[in-house]
């Protein structure tokens, strides 16, 4: 996409983006630097005799642009940006996910801050027929249709306004996207479906700029990626399907009912999909279910350890008020937090080493095809590492996340701003064996392209004679 502006007449309502409540941004910023540096369990190893100095100069002068800024999700970006130093999929700012009394006063109050901006039918119509950047543009989803206008204010060039939103989160006229450009690229901010700043980096294309398409114009056609919890289906007398979109612990029941509910199926089905694509994650014991039926020898599983630190003692107490984890989850845990009162600011250990061991093996499937993609990390990648090891597993798409070493994500509110800080509380002992596959991820056996239909081809794999 040629950046060019197109000069058009806007009407529209303004609302600043200031701190409510006072929040200062310089402060806000020392915050959360003091909870990463006391309770991340990865920092000891990113900040290092090699890299302190480095790191230090990069943190005074991060607190120096902080003092600058007045605006709460621009202080955001800017811790976003310091964040990046870690390089850990594994931090980042997000919703209060643990209270919901503090989830709704939060979202009350990023709602009462959104930035409005009223388009005309005229500004509209100029828009469509705009050859620069401004423009109508819809999601790659199609959840969401924007108006990209020219509004400078500094941080940005253009604004995203919601004309259309299939989430009704979202309401037309409310500014979603902030986005300065640069040679073929956006940077700035998207805010997402909690109304939290994401800082992103989009590269600019003919016709949109990432996953974003200009109106009336096709992008490249890709395979649409199903989005449910859990789905099933049966593809051919040969081929059984199952999709699962996320390991939390949520869906940890409807995981285990699936299975059950398809065991007929499972046990007289020579091959097995099992798409993960896009699946982020949760909790181990979700995936339980999915053992027996790739289960052929002995698969050994390196365990992690947790900074007993206090705020990671906390992170997990609130584990115990969650009504969706089991109770041999919360006795296991329980035992966790004694232990880390105990031992307060060391590595415990959270899992020990250790050999599974079934008693049997399953004739079916005889195969199975892993479907995974970038959108494929944590939970989803130590499923990976467990399943690998069989040898009725192949993994096909492209490499997964890379999120994993440092794992086991609580939150920590933020001292004045409606946001919360996840970080990882847990180092796997991988990372000492040179086992690491942060920032790498898991590659798959076969690669896959966007333009093929992955599910065709993992049927056709497993089917081919």
């Amino acid at each position: 996409m040629k950046v060019t502006l197109v000069s058009l007449l806007l009407f529209f309502l303004f609302q600043p983006r200031g701190f409510s409540q006072d929040c200062n941004c310089a402060e806000e910023f020392q915050y959360v630097k003091h909870k990463i540096e006391k309770n991340y369990a990865g920092f000891r190893d990113k900040v290092n005799p090699k890299t302190q100095v480095a790191y230090q100069k990069y943190a005074a002068q991060v607190l120096e642009r902080s003092k600058k800024i007045t605006s709460s999700p621009y202080c955001i970006n800017l811790i976003n940006e310091w964040i990046g130093f870690f390089k850990d999929g594994h931090i980042e700012v997000g919703r209060n996910r643990l209270s919901k009394e503090k989830y709704d006063a939060d979202q009350d109050r990023l709602i009462a801050g959104l930035e409005k901006q009223e388009i005309s039918a005229q500004d509209i119509d100029s828009l469509k027929n705009s050859a620069g950047t401004a423009g109508i543009y819809w999601s790659k989803d199609s959840v969401y249709k924007v108006a990209l206008v020219k509004s400078e204010n500094g941080f940005r060039d253009y604004a995203g306004v919601i004309l259309e939103s299939r989430n009704k989160a979202w309401k037309p006229g409310s500014v979603m996207l902030e986005l300065k450009a640069q040679k073929n690229t956006f940077k700035g901010i998207i805010y997402d479906k909690y109304y939290t700043p994401e800082s992103v980096t989009l590269k600019l294309s003919q016709n949109g700029f990432g996953d974003w398409q200009r109106e009336g114009t096709e992008g490249i056609k890709t395979e649409k990626i199903l989005t449910s919890d859990i789905s099933c289906k049966l593809l051919s007398n040969q081929t059984f399907y199952i999709q699962i979109g996320t390991f939390n612990q949520r869906n940890a029941k409807s995981i285990d009912s699936a299975i059950q509910a398809n065991q007929v199926i499972l046990e007289k089905t020579p091959n097995l999909i099992l798409d993960l694509r896009n699946n982020g994650g949760g909790a181990d014991f979700s995936y339980r279910p999915l053992l027996p039926y790739l289960y052929t020898n002995k698969i050994k599983t390196i365990g992690p350890d947790i900074l007993a630190s206090e705020d990671n003692e906390e992170g997990w107490r609130g584990l115990l008020k969650m009504n969706d984890i089991p109770e041999d989850q919360k006795v296991f845990i329980r035992e966790k937090i004694k232990a880390m009162q105990l031992h307060r600011d060391q590595f415990i250990n959270l899992g020990a080493d250790n050999d599974l061991v079934l008693d049997s093996i399953k004739v079916f499937p005889k195969k199975i095809v892993v479907l995974i993609n970038k959108g494929s990390g944590s939970t989803t990648e130590q499923f990976l590492l467990t399943a690998k090891q069989s040898k009725k597993i192949i993994v096909i798409g492209e490499s997964s996340a890379g999120v994993l070493d440092y794992a086991n994500v609580r939150d920590i509110s933020f001292s004045c701003m409606p946001y919360a800080l996840h970080y990882a509380t847990s180092r796997s002992r991988r990372v000492d064996m040179g086992l690491g596959i942060d920032n790498v991820g898991i590659k798959p056996d076969y690669i896959l392209t966007p333009a093929q239909n992955w599910v065709t081809a993992a049927q056709q794999l497993l089917e081919k004679k």
